[in-house]
């Protein structure tokens, strides 16, 4: 098994015990939306999930946007408003604050969680009166390997 299909395998089965333990109902297709976003380091729009779910028996957007709100809800799945398109988390169990590093080149997305990230963003939202709704920052730029191919 290759790396790549390893991880796969280990977000779907960790889905399948959450879900297991939560008493969330994880359906056939709320499964596969989560392996094709699995098998794709890059955001994937909700419209290319629709194409590659069915390609020889058509399923409704609907229906792929109420898996991803499911998967959302349960953490294994970020919406990344800049690329509007989804990734898994790497991180579903963080509660706090996470900062999607996103490579401009490549298009791959790496999470990542820090007490300080909490802390500036408390900083900064009380120094303004504001009250953030989000609970994760997206940095574009570039990742270390494409940064060494160029």
């Amino acid at each position: 098994m290759t790396a790549k299909a390893a991880r796969e395998a280990k977000v779907v089965e960790r889905a399948v015990l959450v879900c297991r333990v939560r008493g969330l109902k994880f359906t056939p297709i709320r499964r596969r939306v989560l392996e094709l976003l699995a098998a794709s380091r890059a955001p994937v729009p909700a419209y290319t999930l629709v194409r590659q779910l069915a390609p020889g028996k058509p399923v409704g957007p609907p229906t792929v946007y109420r898996a991803l709100e499911f998967l959302i809800k349960a953490g294994f799945v970020r919406y990344i408003a800049l690329h509007k398109a989804y990734i898994c988390s790497e991180l579903p169990d963080v509660n706090g604050p996470v900062a999607l590093l996103m490579c401009a080149d490549c298009g791959d997305v790496s999470e990542v969680a820090s007490g300080a990230l909490q802390d500036v963003i408390t900083q900064i939202s009380s120094s303004h009166g504001f009250d953030p709704g989000s609970r994760f920052i997206e940095i574009t730029g570039r990742c270390t390997e494409c940064r060494s191919a160029a």
